[in-house]
């Protein structure tokens, strides 16, 4: 495990800590506005997840489609539509199992793009710290 985070890209690290803050604060907000709330957390703690993997899987094709070369449009498109199928399959089986709210589960997901936006500023905190 301590190997796989040694090798881990510094701006996936980065983003992984805007999708954390983004799902604490999600939590938070989640306590005053929900009446389930174990439910709606859960969903929110599966949609950050799913965020994390999917920044994780976004690294690994990006990393591996530049060495590609002519064929790298199309293993970017291939690995894009596996991604959203593995989302869309993970958000049919919350819908039908119940097992944690669908739509904060959206909103963890959508830590994706927070973090995105986050980002530079993550950075320049981390690297003030250092």
């Amino acid at each position: 495990m301590r190997h796989f985070f040694q090798n881990l890209n510094a701006t996936v690290k980065e983003m992984w800590l805007g999708i954390g803050i983004w799902g604490v604060l999600c939590e938070l907000a989640m306590i005053w506005f929900v009446e389930d709330r174990a439910n709606c957390s859960l969903g929110i703690l599966v949609g950050c997840l799913l965020a994390m993997a999917g920044i994780w899987h976004m690294w690994k094709v990006l990393d591996r489609a530049l060495d590609l070369g002519d064929g790298a449009q199309k293993y970017l498109t291939a690995r894009s539509w596996m991604r959203y199928g593995v989302f869309v399959v993970i958000f049919g089986v919350l819908m039908v199992t119940e097992w944690a709210n669908p739509l904060t589960a959206f909103l963890g997901l959508m830590g994706m793009k927070t973090a995105a936006y986050m980002q530079p500023a993550v950075h320049k905190f981390i690297e003030k710290r250092r």
